[in-house]
């Protein structure tokens, strides 16, 4: 398992294409393995590949505009090709699916599937994020649950340890479930819910990444939505999952 940094953590540092370079530089200074791409103003694909080459950081997904995952597909994946990233991702369902109806969260089941189907032939991936609304229940259903139960085995999802817990559910059991499913995990802290880097918490990381491992995860992605000094805790968070990793 590889470990690294969700950039949407340092996504203020993100305005323009010195700042991606500062970015990348300050992350490969890290330890950080792979990247995530996710919440910067847009910069030139064939930039991001540049600095992917440069840093030795490949991206391992993205999370991508929902309007340009249903209305410029092939733009997106051209893009992707340029990175020499294979899975794309949705950071959150869009509000016009979260009604309260399952008629509406199947219709979002529906987008993911279909977006699964038409990335097959391109060789990629779909991914799908959490927060915490996905443990709420419509019309007796657990979202998460029903959008496991009712996509492809093709689709993919993103846990995220932090929102798993403010949830009050179990990431272990989640990724047992999804196993065979997640390529990226999410990995962030929990303390009287607020975010904090992770080992600066209360959610015990070892059994998580114990199970990561046997569910065939294959990056373990430090991310943090907010904090006061987003470098120290991208870099604190980084260390302690290269520690549990055993890479230090």
């Amino acid at each position: 398992m590889l470990a690294g940094v969700q950039l949407f953590s340092l996504r203020k540092y993100l305005k323009d294409e010195a700042g991606y370079e500062r970015v990348f530089s300050r992350v490969h200074e890290m330890g950080a393995e792979v990247v995530q791409l996710s919440g910067g103003k847009p910069v030139p694909a064939e930039f991001i590949r540049g600095l992917t080459e440069k840093y030795s950081l490949p991206v391992c997904v993205t999370h991508d505009n929902f309007d340009r995952l249903q209305n410029d597909l092939a733009g997106l994946v051209k893009e992707h090709r340029t990175y020499g990233c294979d899975a794309l991702g949705i950071g959150m369902m869009p509000g016009k699916f979260r009604t309260g109806k399952l008629a509406d969260i199947d219709a979002f089941a529906g987008v993911l599937n279909s977006l699964a189907e038409s990335l097959a032939g391109e060789g990629m991936t779909i991914a799908y994020h959490n927060h915490w609304f996905e443990f709420d229940e419509v019309e007796g259903h657990v979202i998460y649950d029903y959008l496991i139960e009712n996509t492809l085995p093709s689709v993919r999802f993103i846990p995220d340890t932090y929102w798993i817990r403010f949830a009050g559910r179990d990431t272990v059991s989640y990724l047992k479930k999804l196993a065979g499913r997640v390529d990226t995990l999410h990995l962030k802290d929990y303390k009287c819910k607020l975010f904090r880097a992770v080992g600066k918490g209360s959610i015990d990381f070892v059994p998580i990444l114990a199970a990561a491992k046997e569910c065939g995860v294959r990056y373990a992605v430090a991310e943090l939505d907010m904090s006061p000094r987003p470098f120290a805790s991208a870099e604190y968070s980084l260390s302690e999952i290269r520690r549990l990793l055993g890479a230090d």
